[in-house]
């Protein structure tokens, strides 16, 4: 558990924190849901997508801090690469202070945040969960791009 300040309230709040990651045009999984498209198929969808739009086939993936507690708030994550430097960036930081744990007061280490698992079954339609579901990979912590052909490799066919 980790405590932290509103910045302009002064308010503190303890929560829990994760990091949700977005792979560039992943949110084509918005319009379908597990039970009418697999995720291999869909992935496959996608990479025709991420193929005309990046042609180096290096795809971005942004990231956001999904806090949990006596506040809930979801923010850019802090330390992130920034992929569109032309719009100023706000994060987690620009709102709140540095969290410390809650019983040490030692201060965050933002890479030891927990990624989330984003997944695509019955019962699971999680943004982009296509992705792990049909490769079994999710991103390292902070991890700014994804090679496609790595991607499509890892795909698991059966």
């Amino acid at each position: 558990m980790w405590k932290f300040m509103h910045r302009k309230l002064g308010h503190e709040h303890t929560a829990q924190f994760e990091a949700v990651w977005e792979v560039a045009l992943d949110p084509i999984s918005d319009e379908y849901v597990p039970e009418e498209i697999s995720a291999h198929d869909l992935f496959d969808r996608w990479a025709k997508r991420v193929r005309e739009k990046y042609a180096d086939g290096l795809i971005p993936i942004h990231w956001f801090v999904n806090v949990e507690g006596t506040v809930k708030t979801f923010e850019g994550f802090p330390f992130a690469f920034d992929h569109l430097p032309q719009y100023k960036k706000e994060d987690f930081l620009s709102f709140f202070t540095w969290p410390e744990d809650a019983r040490t007061g030692e201060p965050l280490n933002w890479l030891t945040v927990p990624v989330v698992d984003k997944l695509w079954h019955h019962g699971r339609a999680n943004k982009g969960g296509f992705i792990q579901e049909a490769t079994g990979w999710k991103p390292a912590i902070l991890q700014p791009h994804v090679y496609l052909p790595a991607l499509e490799r890892a795909v698991h066919r059966g």
